[in-house]
Order: C-alpha cells, then structure tokens, then sequence
C-alpha cells in the first residue's frame, strides 16, 4: 500500500486546494500502481524556510516496483495532465521513495 505524504505551504495554498489535489494524486497513485488501498496525510509544517508551494513524497514497498523511472514518470504525466484539466496554478515537487519497511495491518 502507497502512503503518499503531502507537505504544504499554507501562506501560499489553501486548504481547499490541498484536499482536491490530495484526492487526485491519491487516485493517480492507485492508478499508476493498479493499488487500491493508497493512503494520503498532508500536512503544513509550523516552521518553514524556504520550502516549496507542494512537496508530494510517494512511499511505496521497493519489491512493489518494476521501474522506478517508469513510474514516477507516470505519475509526473498524470499528475501534470491533471493540473492543465482542472487549471491547478501551484507548483508540485514530486518524490518516490522505494522503501523496505515491514506493515503490519490491524494490530
């Protein structure tokens, strides 16, 4: 399962406009990957210097994925095709993060 983690500047965004694209890149994720359970926390930070408008981090399991290029690439072309659709004016920073973590669901 994808958790995507979105931190935002919050001078420069509002809130409404974090939940929307959270939604999408939340939709485009499970899309790219064919995953449904993907999980979005975002999060405006009180302190900032110097950060950007949108930072979205896509943690995934590494053994989950076939080609890193390839699919970050996908979710950059999607992500942007959203952005022109719905005339989104913030910029994003888009990061995956492969990661060898061991879930355990339910405890």
């Amino acid at each position: 399962m994808p958790i995507i983690r979105l931190e935002y500047d919050n001078a420069k965004v509002a809130d409404s406009d974090i939940e929307v694209v959270s939604k999408a890149v939340r939709d485009l994720v499970s899309e790219a990957t064919g995953i449904a359970d993907v999980f979005v926390y975002a999060n405006t930070a009180r302190i900032k210097v110097q950060i950007a408008p949108i930072e979205i981090f896509v943690e995934m399991t590494a053994k989950k994925i076939v080609d890193e290029d390839v699919l970050i690439g996908q979710i950059k072309k999607q992500l942007s095709e959203w952005k022109v659709e719905h005339t989104f004016p913030h910029l994003i920073n888009l990061t995956l993060i492969p990661m060898n973590w061991k879930v355990e669901i339910g405890i």
